[in-house]
């Protein structure tokens, strides 16, 4: 029985270090028990001149060292000479390694090879302390990793182990990834504070003054902090929310956009394979930072009656272009211009020829969180049915149902020279978030006590759904953090950093403006000079 010799295209997309390793232990399996063809890679062994010939190529250091192609038929080129010298290669399979520069009972040749492959190792190892933590079994007890194939064997094979890899500063630098979790937290906290101004304010005072004052007095407390609440502090709120919403779609838009510009056309400037890899994987993460806080902010926005069709139409475009990023870039596949930079990276190791053996070392350890059992499908899914029913809601009204119960401030725009108001266009006008249409419910009764309550049930279940997806999402941004150790780069506060982090702070100066100066201060700086805002209550006439 003859042993097949086989060259391919490629090996695995894309190829390491650790890939070529492996493949010249089983290589040597495969010559031994003749099971499998062994492999050469057709990208391998190209001279400068454009011809192929191993047994110049895998003479120098600086071209083994800078394409994986080389390195795996540089390694494999002691186990094809071996089977040439026991005759074991199929006619066909003999033609091709001489094709390749290979020829039978070379000794000479893979002694040389494998010297300059080792003493590359060697000294990298020598001058770093990431080596000598292996991960494979084929290692002295207290000698150095190796991996062998028959009595030939590699030291040192571990240099892939710890190499520095963090994801570049634009995708998520210190100042970039702390800002997606800025993001997060002022969705969360929104949350919190709406559920606490419409509902909670009132059990909250209770609770603190019934001891104290009594329960008569705790409860015309209540009530009175209750009703402060939804005149002042819940449109203060949503207010700044909605600006909220505006400036996270653009940030994560610009964000996806550019994501997927560099990913297409290169341009990451990585320092090696893992680095890129990194970089993918962030990509991935941060896309659920389009979709999972944008449609959870877009559904409290809907329940306060903020559900217009410019936020939705912006809020809808932003999922979409989140989505189409975290699917490009689930699957790792660097562009030409990105190897081709790889290839170009020098280093400081003479006997690498000048590169660095780390380049391409690529671990195959990644979180793919669109994986099954991911969870980041699972979130996609689910914020596309909820900015479905959204659209629908939306379409179905042509506005917000009235409701009955207490409201809100309203304020009208009226002519400075006129006595009489303009036909009562509203700016605002909110209700109790308890007390909205339900996604894709149209009510016409909201004082019927068990429709109330339906509502009720329905928003509690998407929020609590949404939370738990938010628990899902940190333990997937955790798990990458710990499977790809420094991933996350030092505090590196350059400018792109600086501007990331403030992309929130219109939002928050918005609301902090709001509380001291007040509702009706706010709009007077956004309408036109022959108009003011006037305030009235419920209570009081229409003008």
């Amino acid at each position: 029985m003859s042993l097949a010799l086989q060259s391919v295209a490629s090996y695995g997309s894309p190829y390491s270090v650790q890939d070529a390793f492996l493949s010249f232990e089983n290589g040597f399996h495969d010559a031994q028990n003749q099971s499998s063809p062994l492999l050469l890679l057709s990208e391998g062994c190209t001279l400068d001149s454009g011809i192929k010939n191993c047994s110049l190529a895998c003479e120098q250091a600086g071209l083994i060292f800078g394409d994986t192609a080389t390195l795996h038929n540089c390694l494999q080129y002691p186990i094809i000479a071996g089977a040439l010298s026991r005759g074991t290669l199929d006619s066909e399979s003999v033609d091709m390694a001489t094709k390749y520069g290979i020829y039978a009972g070379d000794v000479d040749s893979s002694n040389t090879i494998t010297e300059t492959i080792q003493q590359c190792l060697n000294e990298y190892c020598d001058s770093t302390s990431r080596c000598g933590k292996p991960k494979t079994s084929n290692r002295d007890a207290d000698g150095p990793a190796k991996i062998c194939a028959g009595q030939l064997c590699y030291n040192h094979t571990d240099i892939c182990e710890g190499v520095y890899a963090p994801v570049i500063d634009d995708i998520a630098g210190i100042g970039i990834y702390t800002s997606y979790w800025m993001q997060n937290g002022i969705a969360l906290v929104a949350f919190a504070l709406l559920r606490l101004f419409d509902f909670w304010i009132y059990y909250v005072t209770l609770a603190l003054f019934g001891s104290i004052s009594g329960l008569s007095k705790a409860r015309a407390r209540a009530e009175n902090a209750r009703q402060l609440s939804l005149r002042y502090r819940l449109p203060n709120l949503i207010s700044a929310l909605f600006e909220f919403q505006k400036a996270q779609c653009f940030f994560m838009m610009a964000v996806q956009v550019a994501a997927i510009i560099i990913a297409r056309g290169g341009g990451f400037e990585s320092k090696n394979l893992q680095q890129l890899s990194n970089s993918y994987s962030a990509i991935t993460l941060v896309a659920i930072c389009g979709y999972l806080p944008v449609v959870f902010t877009l559904v409290n926005l809907h329940g306060a009656g903020k559900n217009s069709w410019y936020i939705l139409l912006l809020s809808t475009v932003t999922v979409a272009i989140s989505g189409g990023t975290a699917f490009k870039t689930r699957r790792f596949e660097p562009s030409p211009n990105d190897m081709a930079s790889l290839r170009d990276i020098t280093g400081s190791w003479r006997s690498c020829g000048n590169k660095n053996p780390t380049t391409f070392c690529l671990s195959r350890r990644t979180v793919d969180p669109f994986a099954y059992g991911g969870g980041a499908l699972h979130i996609f899914i689910f914020c596309l049915i909820i900015l479905t029913f959204l659209t629908i809601d939306k379409a179905r009204t042509s506005r917000m149902l009235a409701v009955a119960g207490d409201k809100f401030q309203t304020y009208r725009v009226l002519h400075t020279d006129s006595s009489k108001p303009s036909k009562g266009r509203t700016l605002t006008q909110l209700t109790a978030l308890s007390r909205v249409s339900t996604i894709a419910v149209q009510y016409t009764n909201l004082d019927d006590k068990r429709k109330r309550v339906l509502s009720n049930i329905l928003y509690g279940s998407v929020w609590i759904i949404f939370l738990v997806l938010y628990c899902r999402w940190i333990y997937l941004l955790s798990t990458w953090i710990n499977t790809q150790s420094g991933v996350i780069g030092p505090s590196n506060w350059s400018f792109g950093q600086i501007v990331g982090i403030t992309a929130w702070a219109p939002s928050l100066i918005q609301y902090i403006y709001l509380e001291t100066r007040g509702m009706a201060a706010w709009f007077e700086q956004h309408v036109a000079g022959n108009l003011q805002i006037v305030e009235y209550n419920d209570e009081d006439p229409i003008p």
